[in-house]
């Protein structure tokens, strides 16, 4: 198997979580990479992505484990060959067990630009309430683990997959504080002890 963490930017952060599995799958055909299937009646490739980000939110680590016996440095290169503009492979890694990547991500590192000048012991700790679709309030501060100023932004650890959106996170802060051309860019995919997710290979 093969675990390897890829980009959605250039456009392709637009492309849905089910429409990004079917685009990896078509990467796989062009590129020649020899994909396990399941068995039944109805197979289909043995191909598992880490949870769903929203639709135009720009990541750096998206991660996919893969049913394959291609190499990692030649399955980097296929891909990376034959995958649309946006989506390219930044790392891969051979592995004999299968990993969790929809359940062992659950905390993600945000680079967020744009937002006017806040303190950040404001918000750590403090009740954060956000609306969900169904026009439900939700307090979402035991997500919220770490903000950071840095040049340019600041840096942000949220829990992902389980509840905050990154989209309304800043939105949020934009509301309070004001902001122009707010933008959240997904830098890092982490485990619950804040390490990068292929190190849980190691």
């Amino acid at each position: 198997m093969i675990l390897f963490r890829y980009s959605k930017t250039d456009g392709a952060e637009f492309i849905s979580h089910l429409d990004m599995l079917k685009d990896l799958s078509r990467t796989f055909r062009r590129a020649g990479i020899k994909v396990g299937y399941s068995l039944g009646f109805n197979p289909h490739p043995l191909v598992y992505m880490s949870a769903p980000i929203g639709v135009g939110v720009k990541s750096y680590s998206e991660y996919c484990l893969v049913e394959t016996d291609e190499p990692p440095d030649s399955f980097k290169e296929k891909f990376n060959a034959f995958s649309r503009k946006g989506i390219k492979c930044t790392g891969a890694w051979a592995t004999d067990k299968k990993v969790g990547v929809a359940s062992e991500i659950v905390k993600a590192e945000y680079f967020v630009t744009g937002l006017s000048d806040f303190d950040p012991e404001e918000v750590v700790g403090k009740p954060f309430i956000i609306t969900d679709r169904n026009g439900n309030e939700k307090d979402v501060s035991p997500l919220v683990y770490k903000i950071e100023k840095t040049d340019g932004g600041i840096k942000c650890v949220l829990g992902f997959g389980n509840g905050i959106r990154i989209e309304k996170f800043v939105k949020n802060l934009a509301d309070r504080y004001g902001g122009e051309n707010v933008e959240a860019v997904k830098t890092r995919g982490l485990t619950s002890d804040e390490r990068e997710f292929e190190e849980t290979l190691r």
